[in-house]
């Protein structure tokens, strides 16, 4: 699936864009502060509800308006809309209907994004890597949102329990089977796709030169003792996690490791080859959900700035192979434009635009 038509108003420096995508790459170029990350920051709205920038919708709606709005048309025939005011409401929308959560966007949009923040997925905590399993999941497993919801739920119920301090056996008993039971299904479904993920992540890393990246090593960790079932291990941390007021074990404590030769990736690896790392990792997961039938859009901020030449075009070609749409932004259309250009079309005729103080136009060549 892929954008065709993109609109803006109101977000953030970008007064109003209405913009004909290609279906291969969009170049958008223009220099620092001009609007190109918060091209891509809508569009990610539209895929999640939210801005990758900022928790808060308020710093993302331009100053002395009411509200923003994102709307895009896809190939797939389905419209996405997201509206956020200066008070706090919104509507999300898909196809003018609403929507029943931001899940839904995503389901539609599959999105991958690729700017400095996703490199902080070896050294940041393990809630950045579950996030990047459970995005995997999500498009493959229709049944892990609806269960993560229940073992989420479940979590709260036990976690307000566990604050009273007196306990009652039956009340947090009844949760703590909810809990168990969504929780090792949650567990299923991520073990699942994790081995498909290893496997993926494996077969890029091979076609790099030599390093120390061709003996990464990735494993999964649940978030409870192998030996016990998360039901036992449950009721063995229950005195505890009364001292504690919350749960300290289950699939919320999940996490993905990175390592060489036993050691964390992190204390290993160059800054360099950490960013190949990630990249690997970003891309393994779109080819895994690639394989369903949904091929995810990419968002890349300043690729030139976070990898070198060589590397550039290796992240090229593996997009290349997964994607549907690419959204990459650059100071330099030259330079941003050259990894693509090396590869086979659709890929080889980038459109490309130009950005300066939040307005947008198309180049006259790339229109025609």
């Amino acid at each position: 699936m892929a954008l065709t038509r993109l609109l803006l108003s109101n977000f953030r420096n970008i007064c109003s864009a209405d913009l004909k995508l290609g279906p291969g790459v969009n170049v958008f170029c223009g220099a620092n502060g001009s609007g190109k990350t918060s091209l891509l920051e809508a569009v990610h709205m539209l895929a999640t509800g939210r801005s990758f920038r900022s928790r808060l919708h308020k710093s993302v709606i331009q100053h002395d308006t009411g509200g923003l709005t994102v709307f895009a048309q896809l190939d797939t025939g389905f419209n996405l809309g997201v509206e956020r005011l200066a008070d706090g409401s919104g509507r999300i929308r898909v196809n003018q209907a609403p929507a029943e959560s931001s899940s839904q966007l995503a389901s539609c949009l599959p999105l991958q994004l690729i700017n400095s923040e996703s490199f902080s997925a070896l050294d940041g905590g393990p809630g950045v890597r579950r996030r990047l399993l459970d995005w995997t999941v999500f498009h493959v497993e229709h049944l892990f949102a609806q269960e993560w919801k229940n073992y989420q739920i479940a979590l709260r119920q036990r976690n307000a329990l566990l604050r009273r301090g007196k306990i009652d056996e039956a009340s947090i008993g009844v949760w703590e089977e909810q809990l168990a039971l969504s929780g090792e299904r949650v567990n299923d479904l991520r073990l699942a796709q994790f081995s498909q993920l290893e496997t993926a992540v494996s077969q890029l890393l091979g076609e790099l030169p030599q390093s120390l990246l061709s003996r990464v090593d990735m494993s999964y960790r649940r978030g409870w003792r192998k030996e016990v079932d998360l039901r036992s291990a449950l009721s063995e941390s229950r005195e505890s996690d009364v001292s504690q007021g919350h749960t300290r074990i289950g699939p919320h404590r999940a996490d993905i490791r990175f390592t060489v030769a036993g050691e964390s990736a992190h204390n290993i690896l160059s800054r360099g080859q950490q960013k190949m790392l990630v990249c690997a990792v970003r891309t393994a997961m779109a080819e895994v959900v690639c394989r369903q039938g949904d091929m995810p859009v990419f968002l890349v901020d300043d690729l030139p700035a976070e990898l070198d030449d060589s590397n550039q075009q290796i992240f090229a070609h593996w997009v290349g192979r997964c994607a549907s749409q690419v959204l990459v932004t650059g100071i330099d259309e030259g330079t941003t434009s050259r990894p693509w250009r090396q590869l086979d079309a659709p890929w080889n005729c980038p459109k490309v635009f130009h950005v300066e103080h939040g307005k947008i136009s198309a180049e006259a060549s790339a229109a025609q």
